[in-house]
């Protein structure tokens, strides 16, 4: 416990004190405006351009972004093209207040908005139910896809519990793509690229196909991406053999949709989304750790492919930038189906929507678990050859349905009502083998396996969900909403440990243990905007979200004494949000400027703590609290030229002490007040520019760069942790230029991490995995690319 008393005064910043800078900011931010638009004069209407803005149906409804009463940013698909946005990594480079950890193809990263996630900042062995929800259309989908064939991306900012559900504590992610057309379009693109550190270059082919098969009546759209990306992480220690590049990335994603619209009234479309990915390895670095691989007393030993190990002779080696120290190749391949129906009928007075979809989603992983078993102390370290390996699992389906009503724009009053049903099963099993252990322990198995564990759950959600909006006048409107809902979770865990229950034959004896919750609740929304001016609106809301709770399947005997019902399960987290923002557009509209200040109340915070025995489990410990300001502009200087920029301060930290006890009072877990929430920077920066070059003699050039900076981060919300790290902030530089030679060719060039930066997103702390398992995930090297693309 040598850090509890570590003082966290120098990294604090009071309520009272954000206040008053938040104030300040906004009176600033406010007056700053109104004085830009006295003293500069109007733009020249013939070098000026308006500021283009995106259709998004955030509300339910299709609207003009800047006409969302609270903050929202949305990407259209041009912009994407532009800055190169193909993963929500590259989202989050341009979107203030949204930060992801990218940990590389094998691992998702974790995606956090509004500082609010408490989960320590490591790989992902598993997932979990993280605090912003992503969805592809109107389906929720539990990968990170890739961004292709889109029509737009909408951030949504804070909890949107009320229309979205479990899951949007933080907010939502929409990938919303385009429907088939009534008429006939195709492309194909093919990219080139090569990262800095990566021995193979890289390649990705897109193409897309849209088919009108009755005339206004039946249209079909095919669009497919295959990526073979090389990777750069090297893994040196490999029992088999050192491997280069070994974190590589296949990829192949489909998706069909086929719209069928006999009338105006009423429409269906069908759509299937088809992910495919493999990767080979973990994105890491141990740079600097040294470590001692065996020889055979012949080869060269300053040469890793003439290592033959294990053995008798050793000679140290030092791992270098882009080394991990992993003894087994770590590959993971999963397999994600989503098929959705969307049904519409425009009633007139409004519009009744009904998506249906069904997901299935498999999984297949290997993790070195060496480092975790020789730290448990159970004698494994004795055996000179000790290695460990673990194969994972997972099968996840989910069916979800919504029927949601909307009522047409124009009236004193707006609606939407809906009900929603989801199911999920899930089920997973884990096998950790030791090879070589039980014959040199002299016992009889003959499987290698050591642990043997599955878990089988359903999950069961049902809501009735609505906002009822009214237009107090033209400029002046108020909306309230809420979503009352219940949730039931089943769980099943067996364990076995054939190793000691079994130790002469290869029979499996499993230790099973249960556990169910069930919670209804309803949650609330009120928000009120007032539109100053044609192109200024002001808004507040206060909003709530929630986080699904769930099991903790512990198991019985006096060797467990002490643990409470309470432990065996744990209720849904729930956030209050706040929130004063301002929308507005000036010069003729060719600048918009957006802000926001909020404060989250987060309570019943789901952490990751300990039942006796030294069990982990979930548990609802103490509040968390978050505070910032988001600033989003555009400024279309000319018809050529143009900026934009933003800007996200973040404070969010654990609002209350809390101590995790064992049976005896001794402390298992310590979360103290003050702790900054691991994963999200303080400060995020932006800035691009853009600039087009018409009529050139080889066709239209436009060129763009963007830099954004990332303040500090910590790994960890528990100080006491060995996992608890700082990660030093850092700056990212990318640049691209694209050209247009002649009609629908399209030929782009591209650097990203211009600068070659080397700095750490995540980590994977020795407390778990020792100092040889441990490593830190650094920013992707430099990387050069060129595409080519025609549409026909």
């Amino acid at each position: 416990m040598s850090n509890t008393s570590r003082s966290n005064t120098g990294r604090r910043f009071g309520s009272k004190g954000f206040y008053r800078f938040a104030g300040v900011s906004a009176l600033a931010l406010l007056s700053a405006g109104a004085a830009f638009a006295e003293d500069v004069p109007a733009p020249d209407p013939d070098t000026a351009a308006e500021v283009t803005d995106v259709v998004v149906t955030a509300t339910r409804r299709a609207t003009n972004v800047q006409k969302i009463p609270y903050n929202i940013s949305a990407v259209g698909a041009a912009e994407a093209e532009r800055v190169g946005i193909v993963e929500i990594a590259d989202l989050a480079r341009i979107t203030p207040g949204l930060s992801f950890r990218d940990v590389g193809a094998r691992d998702n990263g974790s995606v956090i908005l509004r500082g609010l996630s408490v989960d320590p900042l490591r790989v992902s062995t598993g997932g979990d139910n993280g605090s912003v929800a992503q969805y592809i259309n109107e389906t929720p989908v539990t990968n990170q896809p890739r961004v292709f064939d889109i029509d737009h991306i909408e951030v949504l900012r804070g909890p949107q519990g009320t229309l979205y559900g479990s899951g949007s504590l933080g907010g939502a992610i929409r990938y919303i793509v385009n429907d088939p057309k009534m008429y006939y379009d195709a492309s194909l693109g093919a990219e080139v690229y090569k990262i800095g550190e990566a021995e193979e270059g890289s390649y990705k082919l897109t193409g897309m196909i849209n088919l009108p098969l009755v005339d206004n009546k039946l249209a079909l759209r095919v669009a497919l991406q295959h990526l073979d990306d090389s990777g750069f992480t090297d893994y040196p220690m490999v029992i088999s053999g050192p491997k280069t590049d070994l974190d590589f990335e296949k990829r192949t994603t489909g998706r069909a949709s086929l719209l069928w619209q006999p009338t105006e009234a009423f429409s269906a479309t069908a759509s299937v989304y088809y992910d495919n990915a493999k990767a080979g390895g973990r994105t890491g670095s141990n740079s600097g750790f040294t470590i001692k691989p065996a020889y055979d007393g012949v080869s060269d030993n300053s040469d890793p492919t003439q290592w033959s190990y294990p053995a008798s002779n050793y000679r140290p080696y030092t791992l270098g930038k882009y080394e991990i120290g992993q003894r087994f190749e770590e590959p993971e391949s999963n397999h994600y189906l989503l098929s959705a129906l969307e049904l519409k009928y425009d009633f007139g007075f409004a519009e009744l929507t009904s998506s249906t979809s069904y997901t299935k989603e498999n999984l297949l992983g290997h993790r070195d678990q060496t480092d975790l078993l020789l730290g448990l102390g159970f004698g494994y370290e004795n055996y000179p050859d000790f290695r460990a390996f673990t194969t994972e699992e997972e099968d996840f389906e989910a069916t979800v349905q919504e029927l949601r009503l909307v009522s047409k724009s124009g009236g004193a009053f707006d609606y939407v009502a809906g009900l929603y049903y989801t199911k999920e099963k899930g089920y997973g099993t884990s096998k950790e083998f030791t090879p070589g252990l039980a014959q040199f322990w002299g016992l009889g198995r003959t499987d290698d396996l050591e642990y043997f564990s599955t878990d089988d759950s359903e999950y069961t959600e049902v809501a009735a969900f609505g906002e009822l909006t009214w237009h107090v006048s033209d400029l002046w409107q108020i909306t309230g909403g809420l979503r009352t809902f219940e949730l039931k979770d089943d769980v099943i865990s067996c364990t076995a440990l054939p190793l000691y229950d079994d130790p002469f034959s290869d029979d499996i004896t499993f230790s099973c243990a249960d556990g169910s919750s069930k919670v209804s609740k309803t949650i609330y929304k009120a928000n009120t905007s007032y539109q100053l001016t044609p192109d200024m609106m002001l808004y507040g809301t206060f909003s709530q979200g929630f986080r699904r709770g769930g099991v903790n399947t512990l198991p019985d005997g006096a060797q467990f004494g002490g643990i409470t019902e309470a432990q065996r399960k744990y209720i849904p987290d729930t956030v209050d949000n706040f929130e004063l923002g301002v929308r507005s557009q000036w010069f003729d509209r060719t600048l918009t400027l957006n802000a926001a200040l909020f404060h989250i109340d987060w309570q019943d915070v789901q952490l990751a703590s300990l039942a006796p025995g030294n069990l982990p489990i979930i548990a609802n410990a103490g509040k968390a609290t978050s505070d910032g300001v988001e600033i989003e502009s555009e400024w279309k200087a000319t018809d050529a030229l143009s900026f934009s920029f933003g800007y996200a301060y973040t404070k969010a930290e654990i609002a209350e002490d809390y101590f995790n006890r064992n049976e005896d009072g001794d402390i298992l877990n310590t979360f103290l007040k003050g702790t900054a929430l691991p994963g999200t920077p303080e400060h995020q920066v932006s800035l691009a520019v853009d600039y087009d070059f018409p009529a050139l003699p080889v066709g239209d050039l436009s060129v763009h760069a963007d830099v954004s900076h990332s303040s500090k981060v910590t790994t960890s919300a528990e100080l006491d942790s060995l996992d608890y790290r700082t990660l030093d902030g850092f700056t990212e530089v990318n640049a691209s230029a694209m050209l247009l030679p002649s009609d629908g060719v399209k030929v782009r060039l591209y650097v990203t991490n211009l600068t070659n930066e080397y700095a750490f997103v995540a980590s994977q702390g020795p407390a778990t995995y020792g100092l040889q398992g441990q490593f830190l995930i650094p920013v992707r090297p430099r990387t050069i690319g060129l595409s080519i693309s025609k549409n026909f």
